[in-house]
This record gives structure tokens, C-alpha cells and sequence, in this order.
């Protein structure tokens, strides 16, 4: 018995109208209830400025201004962000890149919209690595989620399987190094 065109979902399934990340309810096998993931760092008490058009697409899709399916469209095709402990030697260097472990999404990889926004984080993970939106997720291990700009207030939390969804929508395969 193999799945229905209908049980298949889309990329931005787990995202709410209001543009806030969602994780499925786990009574639900169908995820037709999903439960809005609450973030448990502290937001900045500094008001978010967008300062590039991925920024620009988070405040609008938080608005309900820009449907979400755009909005990961922008951030598979921008340059985003990850902080590591050790600065790699050479290209071919293994990155490992600031990650924790959410009681509800599983294991997450912290991505930031703009350098500027690793701030808060210098201490954890002093060196910033700049890459696409689509190498963040060809590099992805399998069942981890992103948190783009963690502890904001357009923080945006992708879970495991959002992170399969938007790699077979926007046609990005894993790279396994």
C-alpha cells in the first residue's frame, strides 16, 4: 500500500498562517493538528531591522504578507550563516557548526540570517562561516532541523522532517561527505 498523492506534503506544510513554525501533534498521525513550537531562548529586547532581502522575507511572511513557500524559495537561494568552535583549516575541513538539542524538533542547527546576528552566540561559537541556503541544507544530517536566527523574534524553526520536504520540493539532494 504505497501513499496517495494527498498524503504527500508540501514544503511549507509545517509552517502556521501567521508564519510561525508548527510541530505535529503527536496523537495525529494525519499532522491535521499541528502544535506551534514555542521557542524557549530569550527573544532580544532590540527591535528586529531587517538588513537583506532574506530578513526582509521573514518580518513579511511573520505579517502574513508573503506566503511561506516563498519564503523558503529566498532562503534556499541566499547566503545565510553557521558559527563553528574551530575555524576550518582548509575548504575540505569537516564543519561542525553550533547545534543543540530541542526536547520537542530533536537535534537543531543554528543558521543566521546576517553575521550580525551571531552575536549573542561569540562565546559558543566565535567563527562565522558564510554559505547558501541550499548548501545549508545539502549538508543537513539526516533528521536534523534549522533555527534560522535563533532567540529573535523572527526566529524560524524548521524540523527534521520540514528540512525532507523543502530538499525534495526544491530538488536539493544531501551530500554525504
Amino acid at each position: 500500500m504505497g501513499l496517495e498523492r494527498q498524503d504527500l506534503r508540501d514544503a511549507a506544510d509545517f509552517l502556521l498562517p501567521e508564519g510561525k513554525p508548527t510541530m505535529p501533534n503527536r496523537l495525529d498521525p494525519t499532522h491535521s493538528s499541528p502544535q506551534s513550537h514555542q521557542a524557549r531562548s530569550a527573544k532580544s529586547e532590540i527591535p528586529f531591522a531587517p538588513t537583506n532581502p532574506l530578513e526582509n522575507a521573514l518580518v513579511e511572511a511573520n505579517a502574513g504578507r508573503l506566503e511561506h513557500r516563498d519564503l523558503l524559495k529566498i532562503f534556499v537561494d541566499s547566503e545565510v550563516y553557521e558559527i563553528t568552535n574551530d575555524a576550518p583549516r582548509c575548504e575540505d575541513d569537516p564543519c561542525f557548526p553550533l547545534s543543540f538539542q530541542d526536547p520537542d524538533q530533536g537535534r537543531m542547527i543554528a543558521v543566521f540570517s546576517d553575521p550580525s546576528r551571531t552575536a549573542s552566540f561569540q562565546e559558543q561559537a566565535p567563527h562565522v562561516l558564510a554559505l547558501s541556503g541550499s548548501q545549508v541544507f545539502q549538508s543537513l544530517p539526516a533528521g536534523h532541523g534549522i533555527v534560522l536566527n535563533p532567540g529573535s523574534e523572527v526566529e524560524l524553526t524548521i524540523p527534521g522532517y520540514g528540512v525532507l520536504n523543502i530538499r525534495r520540493d526544491f530538488g536539493i539532494r544531501r551530500v554525504v561527505e
